[in-house]
């Protein structure tokens, strides 16, 4: 599923406001405009110094008797004054080995571990893993865009550029949303995405379209949306 393998995010953002402590994201996966086949649950916490956050993927109701789509994706690293600085980010297939990366900050690379072998990518400060950059985002809310950074999975650190491209109000299951639209692309041409975030909400997203190379769109809607008390004490 690489169309859910893949988001972009803003660096050198310092903290703009309060971040949940602890919250919960469910969504509503389409594909190609068609009816519901599955469910992501995005859920995080923090204490201002730490974060720990994960994404789990399944396939639901008749869509998981044509193909069980099952992944947990995770990230974990420290709070600071310029925003998420994450540590490690990985991903968990069932019938499959765990993909790794682990980020060495001060030798400036993220170190890849998939099927028993690794690998470097290069990186910047404030790059991000595909998990932590969605609150990166909501932490940075209202700074300039830059024309590039790097998003890193379990298999590489991938450069994409970003837009910010207005402001509109959602229908979706979890009701009407005022939101700000971002569009990301990877410099590729392999993925675009579209995140809509929650203006009202913590600048959470609340949708996420992709769109690969070959025209297949996948569409997360969220369903839910839960937060405990925002915190603005981050760490320097």
């Amino acid at each position: 599923m690489a169309l859910l393998a893949l988001f972009v995010l803003m660096p050198g953002w310092v903290l703009a406001g309060p971040w949940p402590a602890s919250g919960e994201i469910v969504y509503q996966i389409t594909m190609g405009g068609g009816p519901p086949i599955g469910e992501a649950r995005h859920s995080w916490s923090h204490d201002g110094r730490q974060y720990r956050m994960q994404t789990t993927v399944r396939t639901v109701g008749l869509a998981a008797w044509v193909k069980n789509l099952h992944y947990v994706q995770r990230s974990e690293g420290a709070v600071t004054a310029a925003g998420l600085r994450p540590a490690r980010f990985s991903v968990e297939r069932e019938g499959k080995q765990a993909e790794l990366a682990e980020f060495d900050w001060q030798r400036g690379v993220v170190v890849h571990t998939r099927k028993g072998r690794t690998r470097e990518s290069a990186v910047q400060a404030n790059d991000q893993d595909v998990l932590s950059l969605w609150h990166q985002i909501a932490l940075g809310s209202g700074r300039p865009l830059p024309e590039r950074l790097k998003v890193v999975t379990g298999r590489k650190a991938a450069e994409s550029t970003l837009r910010w491209e207005g402001e509109e109000f959602l229908e979706l299951p979890l009701g009407r949303v005022a939101t700000r639209r971002l569009t990301a692309r990877a410099v590729d041409g392999s993925l675009q995405i579209e995140v809509w975030f929650a203006t009202e909400q913590y600048m959470l997203p609340v949708r996420l379209r992709m769109t690969d190379d070959e025209g297949g769109v996948l569409d997360q809607r969220a369903s839910e949306l839960r937060v405990a008390a925002a915190m603005n004490g981050m760490d320097g």
